[in-house]
């Protein structure tokens, strides 16, 4: 596809306007007349009236018979993409300093589904809702590892949980320091790993640490030197960011490679 910038620039133009950006907001709640919108927007008339024509005109809204002005198909299109760029706005400074450039294009595309999540701050803060995650998951604990937490409140939980039932798979990074005391906490999980219910991948790529259980979702990603700084994430219950989660996961499973022991490195 062989497009000009200019092609676009006006239509980024045409949603540059907060006024145009709430109208568009507001019609997809609702039709409304010319006179409402003002009221709703506490415009002039004329205002509002000139914000309508530059929509119609790029094809986002439209007037139907009964003079209400309603989104077009291409109007629902534009909104569905404003939380990706939200998403991104709200936390700019986190991403100065965390690219996103370890993403595959399909997930940067859906970031706008993560708009809802929290963003949290302490490695305190962090570690205690990862905690969490393993000792309220129902049915399975996914996670990608970088750091590899074998402390006992992380230990105890997961440990806990396989007694009942519940799946863990684990992609750690081919390079992430472990625990000296990794090799008793392995004797501990051999039974659950021999059984497939422990699953384990690897990845020789920094990108984004997930984890998750069918509920909650704590996402990190990587600082400007590769490294993962977990001391921020998002964390949510939303179904969006956990869809996002669980398919980020299962793409990065799927391009893993088998799990090799001795690849870890002990502190």
């Amino acid at each position: 596809m062989n497009h000009e910038l200019e092609d676009y620039a006006k239509y980024f133009l045409e949603v540059s306007s907060e006024q145009r950006l709430k109208i568009i907001q507001l019609l997809n709640e609702k039709k409304f007349r010319l006179s409402e919108l003002a009221k709703a927007l506490d415009a002039t008339t004329p205002e509002v009236h000139r914000n309508l024509n530059r929509l119609e005109d790029s094809g986002f809204i439209v007037k139907d018979g009964e003079g209400n002005f309603v989104l077009t198909a291409l109007g629902h299109m534009l909104l569905a993409l404003i939380p990706n760029f939200a998403f991104i706005i709200e936390n700019k400074k986190y991403f100065i300093e965390h690219p996103i450039d370890s993403l595959p294009a399909k997930f940067i595309l859906r970031l706008g589904e993560l708009f809802e999540g929290k963003f949290i701050s302490s490695y305190v803060t962090v570690f205690e809702y990862w905690k969490n995650i393993y000792e309220n998951s129902e049915e399975y604990i996914y996670n990608i590892l970088y750091e590899v937490p074998y402390f006992d409140e992380f230990v105890k939980p997961i440990h806990n949980k396989l007694s009942k039932g519940i799946k863990v798979k684990s992609i750690f990074y081919e390079k992430a320091m472990v625990s000296n005391s990794r090799e008793d906490v392995i004797k501990k999980f051999k039974k659950y790993i021999d059984s497939g219910d422990i699953q384990r991948m690897m990845t020789k790529e920094i990108a984004p640490t997930v984890t998750i259980n069918e509920k909650q979702c704590c996402l990190i990603f990587p600082n400007r030197e590769g490294k993962v700084d977990s001391g921020y994430a998002f964390v949510s219950e939303d179904p969006s960011f956990h869809q996002w989660c669980f398919d980020y996961f299962n793409y990065c499973w799927y391009n893993a490679h088998p799990f090799v022991e001795n690849r870890l490195a002990e502190k």
